[in-house]
Parts: structure tokens; C-alpha cells; sequence
């Protein structure tokens, strides 16, 4: 167990790597586990629900660059067990370079993984 998320981008469906980078105004969808209580409540064991959607009762921070990224999502992955994901958006003016620090924060935890971030 890494406990390091996994991105993917929403654009083309495929994992973000140095040579697969964010870009601006992408939206990122973040796999990750650990995220607590939910709304509805899911059993353990049990697959989330595709309807309705279990949010996360926590609502998790998310920064690029020190930029903040709009959440769009943050709950039970559907059809999935134990797994959680945050969908959000990459504003156009998040800094760009090598190695940008995404840090996931959610009650007094954070998480940080290095990017690439393109235009």
C-alpha cells in the first residue's frame, strides 16, 4: 500500500505522467482511498452505488502549484469498493513546470505528489 493517489486525465482517459502532463483547464479525476464517511452511507465491502452518488461528508481541499482547484466531485467511485475519487479542474493560470506540488488536504491530513503542468 503506496497510499499515493493515481491521476488520470478526464481529456483522454489515460494516467498523468511526465510525459502524459496536466494541462491547463484539464480536469483531473484523483483515485485515492481513506477518505471517511460518506452520503448515503455504503456498507463495508459493498460496491458505491452509480445512483445516487456517495459524497464524501469531509470535503477535501485541493491545490496545483498553491493554485486551488475547483471541486467537482468528491466521493465513493461507482460501481467500486473501498474506492474514492475527487474530480476537479485545472484553472488557466495554474503555474506551469516540471515538478508542481498537488496537495490533497482533507481534515488536518495532506497528501503531496509533484506534477508536470503544461499549457
Amino acid at each position: 500500500d503506496t497510499n499515493i493517489p493515481t491521476l488520470v486525465r478526464a481529456a483522454n482517459n489515460t494516467l498523468v505522467t511526465p510525459s502524459n502532463p496536466v494541462h491547463r483547464e484539464d480536469t483531473l479525476v484523483i483515485y485515492l482511498t481513506g477518505m471517511g464517511a460518506t452520503f448515503p452511507t455504503v456498507d463495508a465491502g459493498n460496491p458505491a452505488p452509480d445512483w445516487p452518488l456517495s459524497f464524501t461528508i469531509l470535503e477535501p481541499t485541493v491545490e496545483l502549484g498553491g493554485t486551488p482547484l475547483p471541486i467537482l466531485y468528491s466521493g465513493l467511485t461507482p460501481r467500486e469498493v473501498g474506492l474514492y475519487q475527487i474530480n476537479a479542474t485545472v484553472p488557466s493560470w495554474t503555474p506551469l513546470g516540471m515538478s508542481q506540488p498537488l496537495v490533497i488536504r482533507q481534515g488536518g491530513v495532506a497528501t503531496t505528489i509533484n506534477l508536470r503542468v503544461v499549457k
